[in-house]
Order: structure tokens, then C-alpha cells, then sequence
């Protein structure tokens, strides 16, 4: 197998694509020895496609509302009762307070995320108008996760400095009936469609440990291909009181790991990035394991309705995998609170 391993490392390393074939043969790997090999590879591909420093993102949750969706695994879908804290869409002010805290801490992304399927149109020139303000007052490299768009909203989004727009697969195509049912993957599909004709960065991944297969993990890396991720975000369901996957069992770290490394082989040039659910799955050291195993970045200081790591934390570790985070990060990690309140 390590024979095998190092053959399709070198393959990738040259610039050629793995198979589905291959990378079923890869996540099926049970030996500790060979999967270390693996973590090894990955970490290889990593460092010759993508430089030593780390993609890091901060977010804010600028809408907390009622979601009329109903993925499983959210909790501020209007169809469970998840007492999670509800707002309507955030001020202009209010986002650039949170954004000028998160930059003097030395990040450089800030993604306005928003609950629901889309925004209305009031909304969206609100959202419009945040931009605008982020763009005059930050030197932020400014992305969004605003639901579904159309062609024009692609368009107006990118006019007013819009760099990367978030719409996670979630899953493989066969799997996502299980957690959802309001919208199919088609929506969602053509939502990278849309923003691969506006020339807007794509941001796209999913979310292991909803009850799907080894094989559902392969389809959905497969399945995000065609559109290059420039960041594709690998959460594991930490299972929110409410929601119908609520009693999914914690699943094993190490599957975890080995298979964001092998998304690594499949995706050699994106930023792959630990996000929700990190810290509840993985704990400090698989974490670490994952970023010296294909992984090259997180979300820092906090998720929509949960708390993340200390960025100084998040900081150390990524030193400690052999990333070089930006200086002023850790200048500023370290005179920051504890946690970015969001």
C-alpha cells in the first residue's frame, strides 16, 4: 500500500489527476502505518501547490433568523426548535465593528455569512451597503455565504468588492436527500455555475460525520471538481440540541484526518480548510495531525452559533504543523480576548 501511496503522490506531484478508483483504494486504508503514509503524502502535495502560509478565515453571523430550509444539521432552521439566539439582518455599523476587531487582530479574510435560503431584496441592498462600507473602512479581503443568487446579485456582489462567495455541497449528490429535502443539489450546483460565469473565487465543501459512506466522502470531492475551490471548508457535525441529527454519534478522528488527506490528493492547489466542528472532533492534537496532513487552514474565532478555539491557540498550533502565520496574527493573537465574540 505505501508502494501504491508514494505512486500516486508522485502522480499528483506531477501534475496529473488521481481516479475515483484510486481515491476509493486510498480512504479505504485501515493500517495506522499506511495511513501515516498517507498523512505524509498529502502533506508533501500540500507544501509543493500552496505556500507555508495558512488560508485563514474570520465570520461573522450577520443574520440569525428563521430559515425556512431544513438541513438537518442546522439550527436556525425555522422547523426545529433549537433555542438558538435569532436577529434579523445586522447593521452596517454593527458588521464594520466586528470587522475592524477581527483585522486589528491581523486577519486578512472576513466572510458576511446570512441564514436562509436567499435574501429578499430589501436585504440584499442592505448587504450591498455593508460591502461598500467594509470596502472604504478595512483593507480586508471581503467573502460571503449569502444563500442562493442569481446572475445579476453575482454580478452587483463582485461591483462592490465581493473577492469569494461560500455555497458548501454538503455532501455527495446520493446522500444529500437524507439530510435535506427543501431544495435539491441541482440549487445547488448551479449556484457554483453561476458564480464560475462571474468570475467570483468559489468557495465550496461539506460537512463529515452526517451518517454518510467512505464512498459518499469520494463523491463529494468529485463532485466539487469541476469548479476548482480556490478554499473548500471540511466541517464534522457537531450535532446542535433540536435538529434531526442531534443523537449522530461522534465519528472517528482518525477517518476524519485521512479523509481530508485524501481530498489533499484530489484537490492539490486548494486551500483546504478545518472549520465547524474542529475543535469538538478533533481536539488539539488532530488537528494538528490534519494540518501536517493535508489540511492548510482554518475559520478562526468562531462559527454561526458556536464557540471556536483562542485565535493565539489556533496560532501556536499552526506553527507547531509547520505553517508560518501572517506576524501580525500572532503579535495581535496575543493581546486579544480569549475568543472572538460573534
Amino acid at each position: 500500500m505505501k508502494l501504491f501511496i508514494q505512486e500516486l503522490k508522485e502522480k499528483v506531484l506531477s501534475g496529473l489527476e488521481v481516479s475515483f478508483e484510486d481515491a476509493i483504494k486510498l480512504i479505504e486504508i485501515e493500517k495506522q502505518d499506511d495511513i501515516d503514509a498517507l498523512l505524509e503524502a498529502a502533506r508533501e502535495i500540500n507544501f509543493h501547490f500552496n505556500s507555508k502560509e495558512p488560508g485563514l478565515c474570520a465570520l461573522i453571523n450577520a443574520k440569525s433568523y428563521l430559515c425556512a430550509e431544513d438541513c438537518g444539521f442546522c439550527s436556525q432552521s425555522v422547523r426545529f426548535d433549537t433555542r438558538v439566539n435569532r436577529y434579523k439582518l445586522m447593521s452596517p455599523e454593527e458588521v464594520l465593528e466586528s470587522a475592524k476587531a477581527f483585522e486589528r487582530k491581523g486577519t486578512k479574510n472576513f466572510c458576511i455569512v446570512t441564514s436562509g435560503g436567499e435574501l429578499n431584496d430589501k436585504e440584499f441592498e442592505q448587504i450591498l451597503d455593508i460591502y461598500q462600507l467594509l470596502k472604504k473602512e478595512t483593507a480586508l479581503n471581503l467573502d460571503g455565504s449569502l444563500g442562493f443568487l442569481n446572475p445579476e446579485r453575482v454580478e452587483r456582489l463582485k461591483e462592490v468588492g465581493l473577492r469569494r462567495f461560500n455555497s458548501n455541497l454538503q455532501s455527495s449528490r446520493e446522500f444529500y436527500p437524507e439530510i435535506v429535502s427543501t431544495h435539491t443539489y441541482d440549487k445547488r450546483i448551479e449556484t457554483l455555475e453561476m458564480l464560475q460565469r462571474g468570475d467570483v473565487e468559489i468557495c465550496s465543501g461539506g460537512i463529515l460525520g452526517m451518517g454518510e459512506t467512505r464512498e459518499d466522502r469520494v463523491k463529494l470531492a468529485f463532485e466539487l471538481k469541476p469548479f476548482a475551490p480556490h478554499c473548500l471548508p471540511m466541517n464534522i457535525l457537531n450535532p446542535r440540541p433540536g435538529t434531526p441529527l442531534e443523537e449522530q454519534p461522534a465519528p472517528d478522528p482518525m477517518e476524519m484526518i485521512k479523509t481530508i488527506a485524501v481530498f489533499r490528493f484530489i484537490h492539490p492547489k486548494a486551500n483546504i480548510k478545518l472549520a465547524g466542528g474542529r475543535e469538538v472532533n478533533l481536539g488539539d492534537g488532530y488537528q494538528e495531525k490534519s494540518l501536517k496532513g493535508g489540511a492548510n487552514g482554518l475559520i478562526i474565532g468562531g462559527y454561526l452559533t458556536t464557540e471556536g478555539n483562542p485565535i493565539q491557540a489556533d496560532v501556536d498550533m499552526l506553527k507547531r504543523a509547520g505553517f508560518e502565520p501572517p506576524k501580525a496574527m500572532d503579535q495581535k493573537a496575543q493581546e486579544a480576548p480569549a475568543t472572538a465574540k460573534i
